[in-house]
């Protein structure tokens, strides 16, 4: 009688058990957010310069636009080279994506006009929105930030879904990153940096009115390269003038 129960007691639970596998699993979408990737690192050839993508991740939402504010030491880096995905947005303002090497701040920004074009939605894993190249000037332990939540208009790291008037739903501050330097001079250890190769000319286009405001400001340049994937690009052609 005992062998009995106990043998109905283990099937029982086996029972349970198949039954909670074959669930219905409930998915969770990641938050809306930007990153660096990768995430920090050792910088073990300084004469080389370092890559770091910003991944755009809108948490399974569509949105309208987006735009980040990335900070840096000026004194300890800079940017060489800054690229876009462009294909993400039909609108990419000239007056709102600029780089300044004199302050350390670099700004992309992109929007499609609701109607006017399919919206934005990353990958679950998040895409490379650009893709920013620095040298090194001096060895010292240096950071990437983000400019959240200033308020003034213009600098300001967000993402918006369509609305009247748009709702922003990034609702934390993306996370700094910290970059050491191995004494020898720039360059992310290679067994870290594991992304996509951009390929081909690239060239910046200077904005006047960003100069007079900001002193250096350059946008971005448009690679000939881009994938929507686990942080990785694919070539397409330029368009003809």
């Amino acid at each position: 009688m005992i062998v009995k129960d106990y043998f109905k007691i283990v099937v029982s639970f086996l029972l349970i058990f198949v039954f909670c596998c074959f669930l219905p699993q409930k998915s969770f979408a990641a938050e809306p957010s930007f990153s660096f990737y990768p995430a920090g690192g050792v910088v073990q050839d300084e004469e080389k310069g370092f890559t770091v993508d910003v991944i755009i991740n809108t948490g399974g939402e569509k949105i309208v636009s987006a735009k980040f504010v990335a900070l840096f030491d000026p004194t300890v880096l800079r940017l060489t080279k800054a690229e876009r995905n462009r294909t993400f947005f039909v609108n990419w303002p000239d007056d709102e994506s600029t780089l300044d090497n004199d302050n350390g701040v670099i700004m992309l920004s992109g929007f499609t006009q609701s109607g006017n074009g399919e919206l934005y939605s990353s990958s679950p894993e998040g895409d490379v929105i650009a893709r920013l190249t620095f040298s090194v000037l001096r060895s010292k332990t240096t950071y990437l930030d983000w400019e959240y939540e200033t308020n003034n208009g213009i600098f300001e790291t967000k993402m918006e879904k369509d609305g009247s008037p748009p709702q922003n739903i990034l609702k934390n501050k993306p996370t700094a990153i910290v970059l050491q330097m191995a004494g020898g001079g720039s360059g992310l250890d290679p067994s870290t940096v594991k992304t996509g190769v951009f390929d081909g000319p690239k060239y910046l286009l200077i904005v006047g009115a960003i100069l007079i405001l900001f002193g250096g400001f350059m946008i971005f340049t448009r690679p000939n390269v881009y994938r929507r994937g686990k942080h990785t690009v694919v070539v397409y052609d330029n368009e003809k003038e």
